[in-house]
């Protein structure tokens, strides 16, 4: 299972997306490895239009929800932490996404640069795929 950031579904959506993303994101989601998380859903359904909606909610219906518990909110904290004391700010919904992927164990699949900065500055062992 992989965990599919905003970043990457809103290439596979978009009319003019990257040809890789849209192959890779439409072959988990045939695989059933297609992952996402909370933050992720909640960006994708305030940022679609009305039109793409049902799109959206039809992608999400076919992979695999992981919950966001307690534990994420304290990781997140603690992730958020560790960047900012070495001086670097992120979008916090990166931060949520991270420890998302922290917390299931699973491979994340982006295309925002903010995650290697998460990576490298937080020492958050996550796998980017």
């Amino acid at each position: 299972m992989t965990l599919i950031d905003t970043s990457a579904w809103i290439e596979f959506f978009r009319k003019s997306g990257s040809r890789e993303t849209k192959t890779r994101v439409a072959t988990m989601i045939e695989l059933g490895e297609a992952a996402y998380c909370g933050p992720v859903e909640f960006e994708l359904l305030t940022g679609a239009r009305a039109s793409e909606r049902k799109a959206v909610e039809s992608a999400l219906a076919f992979s695999n929800s992981l919950d966001f518990p307690r534990a994420c909110w304290r990781l997140a904290a603690d992730i958020e932490y560790s960047v900012r004391r070495k001086g670097v700010t992120v979008p916090r919904d990166d931060i949520f996404v991270a420890a998302a992927a922290k917390h299931h164990d699973v491979p994340l699949y982006t295309t925002d640069p903010h995650f290697s900065l998460i990576i490298q500055k937080g020492n958050v062992s996550i796998l980017l795929v």
